[in-house]
């Protein structure tokens, strides 16, 4: 069934749409395109619950923490490409991906992100995997889990 309603941009709850929808575009298509636009409304979701003046002050305090965790000085450092079935580490990839689209200086102590696809190669490629450091990540459970967590956390703080 299609959404027939008038898509904005102006709530979190309406971001949280727009990553879900990403998300199914990326699941169907493995572009690279579709990958970066869903990670980068990821990215996104947080700020967008601190700034919305109807958000609970419990699900800002959520949102806050997170930040604070995704933003974490020398999160490359702390991203351990190990530990990505835990949502702060996949939080911190989510924003060390989004940070690889900056210029300067920094990006030089962010670890290496790219895109990856697994041989034989049939086309069109299909990016499936992020490849962090020298692992490659299956991104398509991960995209999966954020979404879930904040559906989760919006639901349960509305």
């Amino acid at each position: 069934m299609r959404d027939c309603r008038i898509q904005t941009l102006n709530t979190y709850s309406d971001w949280l749409s727009k990553a879900n929808y990403e998300y199914s575009l990326f699941v169907k298509s493995c572009s690279v395109y579709d990958l970066a636009n869903c990670l980068l409304t990821i990215n996104a979701i947080p700020e967008w619950i601190i700034e919305n003046n109807h958000a609970s002050e419990a699900l800002k305090a959520i949102a806050t923490e997170k930040i604070a965790i995704m933003r974490a000085e020398y999160q490359c450092i702390s991203l351990n490409e190990n530990n990505l079935h835990e949502i702060d580490h996949q939080l911190r990839l989510v924003r060390t991906f989004c940070n690889h689209a900056k210029h300067g200086k920094e990006k030089e102590k962010i670890v290496a992100i790219s895109m990856s696809a697994q041989f034989p190669l049939n086309f069109p490629v299909k990016f499936e995997y992020l490849k962090v450091g020298n692992k490659n990540i299956l991104i398509e459970p991960i995209l999966k889990s954020l979404i879930e967590f904040w559906s989760q956390k919006i639901t349960l703080h509305q």
